[in-house]
C-alpha cells in the first residue's frame, strides 16, 4: 500500500488560511494591487483546502496525484515564508520605533513603496502557481472517491482464539474480575475495560476469556459485538439479539430494539464483550441504561486501544493496561509461527533472535507477522535482510502490520496526524521530554489554539491524546531535570517514517562505511535529524559536510544531535542562515559547540533554538533579531556567561530554559551566568524562565519579575544577596505567580557570611525574604545561603496548603525554624548546614491539633550546633517513615514519638544515643558512630535490615543480639579496624550479606555456611581475607556471589550447585584456580563476570594465550560479561560465538576493535564507566536512555539491565544483580542514561 501523507501539508495550508486572517494582512489588503493579490491568495488557499480534504479520502494515491501534491507542497511552503516575512517586518518596525503599522502601509514613503513592490511580486507569483494547480484538479478527478467501505464484522461469537503465549497472568487477573472467587456479585452489570496499543493482543485475550470453561459456566448468556470506530447503538443491539437467537434480526426501530434487548437479558446473568471500541460516545449511556436490568453479576468487557475511552467506558473501576509480551514469550511466538510451516527448522541464539526481538518489542501481532515471514523464506541467509528491513509490509495470520496501524492512524483527529508524523524525525528509541515535544509542534504551527487557549495547554492535550491512542508511550520521570519523558514504540516509529517519508528524514549511523550522505536525502525533505558524528563520518574527505544538508533547500527543521558522553566538537558555518533561510527549528545539542555565527540572526523564521548540553559561552547579539523565536533552550550550558543585551525585543519568546541539572536536593544553582539581559520583564509571554540571576543594575534587577505572571513550573532566583531592600523584593511580585510550583531562593553564602556581621545586615536580609512570599499553590521551596537569623513566619503558614517539599541549606546564622508542622501537605523536609541552630522545640511543630500530618522523610545533615530536639506527645510525627541524622556531632537526644518510622540512618553523630522504641522500624544504618548508639539497641524488637559502616572498633557490637532473629539483610562496610567476626554473631536467617572495605578482616566465621537461607553474598576490598569457610558448596539457596578486590583470596572449596551469578574481579589467583577446577564447563546456566586485569595478571606477556585458555572453558556457557579496563585485551572475534548474551563493560573514550563496530555489534553492548551521583529515587529501576551515543555501536539488540548501587566512598558504580534483558535500539549507555523509569 502506497501512502502519500498530506497532513503535514494540510497543517501548513491551514496555517496559511489563519495567517491571512491576521490584522496585519487585513490592513495590507487596503493597499492597491497588493490587496487584490491577497484576495486571490485567500481564494486559492480555500480551494486548496477543499482539494486536500478530497485527497484525504483516498488511502492510496496515484502517481499523478502524488506529483500534484508535491508541487502544491513546494508552493505552500514558499507562500508561508512570504507571509511570515510580512508579519516579521511588522514586528521589526514596531520594535525600532517606526510609525505604527497602519501608517507604515499608509502614507507614501520610499520604504513603503519598496516593501509593497516586493510583496506584490512574490504574492503574484504564488497566486499564479496555485491557480494552475487548482485548475488541474478536475482533470485528474481529484474528488472524494467512493471507497469500498470496510465491513465491520457483527458476528455474535468471536473467531476461534489462537494459542496464547505469555498471557496466563493477565487472563487470571481479569478472570477474577469476571468471576469473583469470593462469591460476591455486583448488584448491577459492571464494566471491565482492557486497553493497550494496536497489536498487543487485547482481542485475543478477550477471546480466551470468552471461551474459558469457568466463564462459560458462570454466565448464562455470552455475547460478542465488534464495535470499531462507529458506536452505532442500533447495530450493536442487533448484534446482541443475533448473538442470543442465532439468526438475523430485522428490527429497524430503536424502541423495538431496546425492548427486545431488555427482554432477552432481563434476569439473566450475561457477559457482553464490546470489542475494539474506538471512541467515546453518548450512546454508551443509553446502552447501559437497559443493560443494567440483567441479573446480578453480569459483566461488560470492553477492549480499546485508547486509555481515555477505557476510562470513559468503565468510569467506576480502573482500566486494565495490557502491556507487551516478555522477550521469552515473544521469541517463543516467533518460533511457533516458523515451526508451524517448517517443523524441521532449527534456531540458535544469535543475530536472528536479537534482531527479531528488537523489531517486535513485545507486540504479539508483530511477532506473528515476523514469524510467518521468516517461515516463508527457506533461505536463512536472507533472514538478516528481513530482520533489518525498515518495512512492516509483510503480513502475519492475514494481518498487515502497516494496514492495521494505518487504520488507527486514519481515525486520529486531523490535527494530531501532522504531530505524529513530525516525530518520525526523532531517532528511534530517543526519550523526549514532554515540553520539548510540544515546543517542536509549536515551532511548526501544528498547534491551533482557539480564543484564549494557550498553545502549550492545547499541545499538552494533543500529546495526551496520542498517548491515550498508544501512538506515544510514557517512559519515565527524569529526576535530574524533573521532566516527564516519552518514547515512541519502534513499530509506530517505523510507521511514522513510512507515512511521512516525503518530508521527514532521519540519518542514523550506518554500518556501511562508504555510503555518501547525499544518497540518503531528498531535496523535498523539510524536517531532518542527523547524528552529528555520523554527518562528519559520511562526508567525503575534504568535503563540506554542511553542503550535503544544504541540498534540502526548503528545510524547516534541522536537528544535529551530538553524543552526550563524548560531546564532539561542533562548528556552525557562517552561511547556514543564508542557505537554510526557512528554518523554524534548529537543534544543536550534546556537543562542544562554543559559539554561533553572527549570521544566525538572519534566520527570521526561527521559532525554536535548542543548544542544550553544549559549551556555548555567549550568544551573538544578532539573536535579538529572531523576532519569531518562541523557545530558546540553554539547558545544562554550564559555561554560558551572558545573554544578548537586546533580548527584550524577542516579544514572542515563551520559553527561556536555563536549567542546570541539580544536586541531591534538586538545587540547580551554579554556572557562570552572572546577570539577566536588561528589561527582560518586557517578555510578558514567558512561561519558562528556570533561572533568574539578580544584578545590582535596576534594569537587570529583581523587579524585572514583576509582570512575568505567566511563569510556570520551576524558578530559581540566584544572588539575592545583591538585592538592596525589601521594596525590591516586594516588587518581584512572587505571590501573584500562581503557576510556579517549585521555587528556589539562593544567596551567595560566602558574601552573606561576610556581610552579615552587623544587625543591620541581618535585618535587611530578613526583610527581603519576608517579601518573597510565593503563591499558595507552590509545591516545593528551597532557601539556600540565607544570611538572616530568623526565617519568615510565612514559611510555616498553613495557607501554603500545597507545599510538599522544603529544603533549607547553608543558613549559617539562622537560629530558629518557622512552625513547619502547620503545613498540611508537607512530605519531605531537608535541613542542612544550619550551624546557628542549637535547639528544636515544640514551636517548630506549630499549634495545629495534628502536627506534620503528612511528613514522610526528614533529613538533618551537617548541623554542627544542634544539641537537642525536644518534643512531647503533641509533637509526634505520625507519618514519618525515614529519618536521617548525618554529621550532627552535638545532638544527643530525640524525644519525639515516631510510630511509623521504617528507616533510620545515623552517621557521624557520636553522642546521639536516644533511640526510642520504633515499632515499625525495618532498616537501621549506623555509620561512623561511637558506642553510645548501642545502649538503646536493646529496645529494638524487630529489625529486618541492618547496615554498620565506619565503626572504629575491632569487634562487632553484641547489643544488637536482641533483634538477631529478625535481620534478613546485613551490610558491614568501611570498618577499618575489624579483624574477625566471631562465631554466633551472624543472624541465623540472613538472606543477603554484604561485607566490603574491611582491610584487616582475616576470615569469615564457619557459621556462614550454616546460613541455610542465604541467597546473596557480596565481598569487596577485604585484602587480608584468604579463604571462605569450607562447605560453601552446600549452601543450596545461594544464587548470587560477588567477590572483588580480595587479592589474598585463593580458594573457594567449590561453588554452590544453584549459583546463577558469579562475579570475580581483581582476584587473579582465585580466577585462575576456578578455571583449573573446570567450574565453567559444568555450569551451563551460570552468568559470569570476568575482569581482564585478572587475565592479564596471570598471562602478563600474552593476552591471546589468556583468551585461548578461557575459550575452552566457556564453550558450554551461555551468559558472559567482560569487565574490560582496556579494549586492547579484547578476545578474538570468534571467541564470542559460544556465548549467547555477551556484554562489554569498559571505560568511555576507548573504541572497540572494528569487528565490534561492524557485524557483531548487534551482540555487544558497551557500558561507559563514568562515575554517577545517583539520587535515592534513582536507585530503584534503571533503563538505558537512547540519547545519542558512539556511532560505531549501533543496532544493539540485547541489553542487560542492572540495578546499580552507588558506593559514595569511592564513586564506583557497582553492579549488584542482573534484573532483566530487553530488546532495545540504543547507542552507548552513559551516565545520562542511568535514570529512574518513573
Amino acid at each position: 500500500m502506497e501512502f502519500v501523507s498530506m497532513f503535514l501539508l494540510d497543517a501548513l495550508v491551514n496555517t496559511l488560511a489563519d495567517t491571512l486572517q491576521d490584522h496585519v494582512f487585513q490592513e495590507l489588503q487596503k493597499v492597491h494591487r497588493v490587496g487584490d493579490e491577497l484576495v486571490k491568495l485567500q481564494k486559492s488557499v480555500s480551494s486548496i483546502q477543499a482539494v486536500l480534504s478530497d485527497a484525504q479520502e483516498s488511502e492510496e494515491t496515484r502517481n499523478i496525484v502524488k506529483q500534484l501534491l508535491n508541487e502544491l507542497r513546494d508552493v505552500a511552503y514558499r507562500a508561508n515564508d512570504i507571509l511570515d516575512d510580512v508579519a516579521t517586518e511588522q514586528q521589526r518596525q514596531q520594535l525600532i520605533n517606526y510609525a505604527p503599522v497602519r501608517n507604515f502601509f499608509g502614507p507614501v514613503n520610499l520604504m513603503r513603496l519598496l516593501f509593497q513592490r516586493d510583496v506584490y511580486h512574490k504574492i503574484q507569483s504564488i497566486d499564479e502557481e496555485l491557480d494552475k494547480i487548482v485548475k488541474r484538479c478536475p482533470l485528474i478527478a481529484l474528488s472524494p472517491r467512493n471507497r469500498s467501505q470496510r465491513t465491520h464484522s457483527s458476528e455474535s461469537t468471536p473467531a476461534i482464539p489462537p494459542c496464547v503465549l505469555g498471557r496466563e497472568r493477565d487472563k487470571q487477573k481479569i478472570k477474577e474480575l469476571l468471576v469473583p472467587f469470593s462469591g460476591r456479585t455486583d448488584s448491577a452489570a459492571s464494566v471491565i475495560s482492557i486497553f493497550g496499543m494496536p497489536g498487543v493482543g487485547k482481542t485475543t485475550l478477550a477471546q480466551q476469556l470468552f471461551d474459558d470453561e469457568t466463564v462459560k459456566k458462570h454466565f448464562e448468556l455470552r455475547l460478542w459485538v465488534y464495535v470499531s470506530h462507529d458506536f452505532d447503538l442500533m447495530r450493536i443491539m442487533r448484534c446482541m439479539i443475533e448473538s442470543i437467537d442465532g439468526f438475523k434480526c430485522d428490527l429497524t426501530s430503536l424502541n423495538n430494539l431496546q425492548q427486545e434487548v431488555r427482554k432477552k437479558v432481563s434476569r439473566r446473568r450475561y457477559l457482553l464483550v464490546l470489542d475494539n471500541v474506538w471512541q467515546e460516545s453518548q450512546e454508551w449511556e443509553k446502552l447501559k441504561s437497559f443493560l443494567y436490568s440483567a441479573d446480578e453479576g453480569s459483566k461488560i468487557l470492553v477492549t480499546t486501544k485508547s486509555e481515555q475511552v477505557a476510562r470513559f467506558m468503565a468510569a467506576n473501576s480502573p482500566p486494565y493496561h495490557l502491556e507487551g509480551l516478555s522477550m521469552d514469550d515473544c521469541w517463543s511466538l516467533i518460533c511457533q509461527q516458523v515451526l508451524s510451516r517448517n517443523p524441521s527448522a532449527t534456531f540458535t541464539h544469535d543475530f536472528s533472535q536479537s534482531h527479531a526481538l528488537r523489531r517486535c518489542m513485545g507486540l504479539p501481532m508483530a511477532a506473528k507477522a515476523l514469524g510467518e515471514r521468516l517461515a516463508r523464506e527457506a533461505d536463512r541467509s536472507k533472514w538478516e535482510a528481513i530482520l533489518t528491513s525498515q518495512s512492516w509490509e509483510f503480513s502475519g495470520a492475514g494481518i498487515s502490520i502497516t494496514e492495521t496501524l494505518s487504520l488507527s492512524y486514519q481515525h486520529l483527529p486531523h490535527y494530531l496526524k501532522p504531530c505524529f508524523e513530525y516525530l518520525s524525525i526523532i531517532p528511534k528509541g530517543f526519550k523526549l521530554e514532554r515540553d520539548f515535544i510540544i515546543q517542536l509542534w509549536m515551532a511548526q504551527s501544528f498547534i491551533r489554539p482557539k480564543g484564549t487557549e494557550h498553545m502549550e495547554d492545547v499541545g499538552s492535550d494533543y500529546l495526551d491524546s496520542l498517548r491515550s491512542s498508544s501512538f506515544l508511550q510514557y517512559s519515565h520521570f527524569d529526576h535530574k531535570s524533573r521532566r516527564q519523558r516519552y518514547v515512541m514504540h519502534d513499530v509506530f516509529h517505523e510507521f511514522a517514517r513510512h507515512v511521512a517519508a516525503e518530508e521527514c528524514s532521519v540519518m542514523e549511523p550506518s554500518t556501511e562505511p562508504s555510503t555518501d550522505l547525499h544518497l540518503s536525502l531528498s531535496a523535498r525533505v523539510r524536517h531532518l535529524s542527523v547524528n552529528y558524528e555520523e554527518l562528519v563520518r559520511r562526508v567525503p574527505r575534504g568535503g563540506d559536510m554542511y553542503e550535503q544538508v544544504y541540498k534540502c533547500k526548503g528545510l524547516q527543521s534541522l536537528l544535529l544531535i551530538g553524543n552526550s558522553t563524548s560531546r564532539p566538537t561542533m562548528v556552525v558555518p557562517d552561511n547556514l542562515a543564508q542557505r537554510l533561510r526557512s528554518l523554524r527549528t534548529l537543534m544543536l545539542t550534546n556537543s562542544c559547540l562554543t559559539q554561533l555565527p553572527e549570521s544566525i540572526g538572519d534566520l527570521s523564521h526561527l521559532r525554536c533554538l535548542q543548544l542544550q548540553n553544549t559549551g556555548i559561552k555567549r550568544l551573538p547579539d544578532s539573536v535579538s533579531r529572531l523576532y519569531n523565536l518562541q523557545t530558546l533552550g540553554l539547558r545544562n550550558c554550564y559555561d554560558l556567561e551572558e545573554l544578548p543585551k537586546d533580548m527584550s525585543k524577542l516579544r514572542n519568546l515563551r520559553h527561556l530554559d536555563l536549567h542546570l541539572d541539580g544536586n541531591s536536593q534538586g538545587s540547580n544553582a551554579g554556572g557562570k551566568l552572572r546577570l539577566m539581559p536588561p528589561e527582560i520583564g518586557l517578555l510578558t509571554h514567558l512561561r519558562t524562565l528556570s533561572r533568574f540571576v539578580v544584578s545590582k543594575r535596576h534594569e537587570c534587577g529583581l523587579s524585572q519579575l514583576e509582570n512575568l505572571n505567566d511563569l510556570r513550573s520551576d524558578l530559581l532566583i540566584e544572588r539575592l544577596d545583591l538585592v538592596s531592600s525589601g521594596e525590591d523584593a516586594k516588587n518581584a511580585n512572587l505571590w501573584s505567580k500562581e503557576h510556579i510550583h517549585r521555587l528556589e531562593l539562593t544567596w551567595n553564602y560566602s558574601d552573606v557570611t561576610e556581610a552579615s556581621a552587623s544587625s543591620a545586615g541581618y535585618n535587611s536580609r530578613e526583610n527581603i525574604l519576608k517579601y518573597l512570599r510565593p503563591h499558595n499553590k507552590l509545591k516545593e521551596i528551597g532557601v539556600v545561603g540565607y544570611g538572616g537569623t530568623l526565617l519568615p513566619t510565612w514559611m510555616g503558614d498553613s495557607s501554603l496548603e500545597n507545599l510538599e517539599t522544603v529544603w533549607i541549606s547553608k543558613t549559617y546564622s539562622c537560629q530558629n525554624l518557622p512552625p513547619l508542622g502547620q503545613l498540611p501537605k508537607l512530605k519531605y523536609l531537608f535541613l542542612e548546614e544550619m550551624h546557628g541552630l542549637k535547639h528544636i522545640d515544640c514551636s517548630f511543630c506549630g499549634r495545629n491539633e495534628i502536627r506534620f500530618p503528612k511528613l514522610e522523610k526528614l533529613h538533618l545533615e551537617n548541623m554542627s550546633g544542634l544539641q537537642e530536639w525536644l518534643g512531647d506527645h503533641r509533637c509526634a510525627l505520625p507519618s514519618l517513615r525515614e529519618l536521617t541524622i548525618n554529621n550532627c556531632p552535638a545532638l544527643q537526644q530525640l524525644t519525639h514519638e515516631l510510630p511509623s518510622l521504617t528507616k533510620l540512618v545515623i552517621e557521624a553523630s557520636p553522642y546521639f544515643a536516644g533511640l526510642p522504641d520504633f515499632p515499625k522500624l525495618q532498616s537501621l544504618e549506623v555509620k561512623t558512630n561511637d558506642d553510645w548508639i548501642w545502649r538503646s539497641c536493646a529496645t529494638i524488637s524487630s529489625l529486618p535490615s541492618l547496615t554498620l559502616s565506619g565503626l572504629r572498633r575491632a569487634n562487632l557490637p553484641s547489643e544488637i543480639s536482641s533483634c538477631h532473629s529478625f535481620i534478613r539483610r546485613l551490610e558491614i562496610s568501611y570498618c577499618s579496624q575489624l579483624i574477625f567476626i566471631p562465631d554466633g554473631w551472624l543472624p541465623a536467617f540472613l538472606s543477603h550479606f554484604v561485607i566490603r572495605h574491611c582491610p584487616k578482616l582475616q576470615n569469615l566465621p564457619a557459621e556462614l555456611t550454616r546460613l541455610t537461607r542465604l541467597e546473596d553474598l557480596e565481598i569487596e576490598k577485604c585484602e587480608k581475607l584468604e579463604q571462605l569457610p569450607f562447605g560453601l558448596r552446600n549452601m543450596n539457596l545461594l544464587a548470587h556471589l560477588e567477590i572483588s578486590d580480595c587479592p589474598g583470596l585463593s580458594w573457594l572449596h567449590g561453588l554452590p550447585r544453584n549459583l546463577q551469578f558469579l562475579s570475580i574481579s581483581n582476584c587473579p589467583e582465585l580466577s585462575q584456580k576456578l578455571q583449573d577446577q573446570g567450574w565453567f564447563t559444568r555450569r551451563k546456566d551460570l552468568q559470569v563476570w570476568i575482569n581482564d586485569s585478572d587475565i592479564n595478571e596471570v598471562h602478563k606477556d600474552d593476552a591471546t594465550e589468556a583468551w585461548t585458555d578461557w575459550k575452552k572453558y566457556m564453550q558450554t556457557s551461555h551468559k558472559l560479561i567482560l569487565w574490560l579496563l582496556a579494549h586492547h585485551s579484547l578476545p578474538p572475534r570468534d571467541w564470542l560465538e559460544y556465548i549467547e548474551d555477551p556484554a562489554l563493560r569498559g571505560e568511555s573514550g576507548e573504541c572497540p576493535p572494528c569487528w565490534v563496530m561492524r557485524g557483531d555489534a548487534s551482540r555487544v553492548v558497551r557500558l561507559s564507566d563514568q562515575r554517577h551521583e545517583l539520587s535515592e529515587e534513582a536507585t530503584e529501576d534503571y533503563r538505558a536512555d537512547d540519547a545519542g551515543g558512539r556511532t560505531s555501536l549501533m543496532d544493539i539488540a540485547m541489553v542487560q539491565l542492572y540495578e546499580v548501587e552507588q558506593t559514595q566512598r569511592d564513586g564506583r558504580a557497582r553492579v549488584s544483580r542482573t534484573t532483566e534483558a530487553i530488546g532495545w535500539h540504543m547507542h552507548t549507555i552513559t551516565d545520562e542514561d542511568v535514570e529512574t523509569s518513573g
